[in-house]
This record gives C-alpha cells, structure tokens and sequence, in this order.
C-alpha cells in the first residue's frame, strides 16, 4: 500500500515545516487529491490516523478535497469538469 509511504511523507514535512517555524504541534492536516492519483482515500485516511500518533500531529485534524478531473481542449480552451 503506497498510501503509508505517501503518510509517512506527508507527516515529515508537517514535522518540518513546524520546526522552521516554531511550532510544538499541528492542528490540521488539509491536502488535495486528484481523482486519478490512483490513492484510495480510505487507506490514506487509516495511514494517517495510524502514522499521526508518534509525533507532532498526533492531535491533527485530516482534511482530505478530492479534485475533480478537469480537461480542456489545447485549440480552443474550452473545458470540462468531471
């Protein structure tokens, strides 16, 4: 399942960012995924739920926005949201 590699990923960076910025905690944990990444949102949300309890974000709230797939035509710029 690469949704833990991709958790595991995604805490670093929040574990990062709050020590550039002196932080001792992260709240919230809002991320977008495209409907074609080919992650199942399920997993991902067990992954993090699991992966969150070691460190800084153990009390994070996880937002997860699916994006539409959104398709335009190169000649005319009309588009289509799917």
């Amino acid at each position: 399942m690469h949704e833990y590699s991709i958790v595991g990923a995604l805490i670093e960076q929040c574990e990062q960012h709050a020590r550039d910025n002196d932080a001792n905690k992260v709240t919230r944990v809002a991320i977008k995924v495209g409907i074609l990444s080919g992650v199942e949102p399920a997993l991902l949300e067990t992954a993090f739920q699991t992966f969150k309890l070691e460190g800084i974000c153990h009390d994070a709230e996880f937002e997860m926005h699916i994006q539409p797939l959104v398709l335009s035509c190169l000649e005319c710029g009309q588009g289509n949201h799917s």
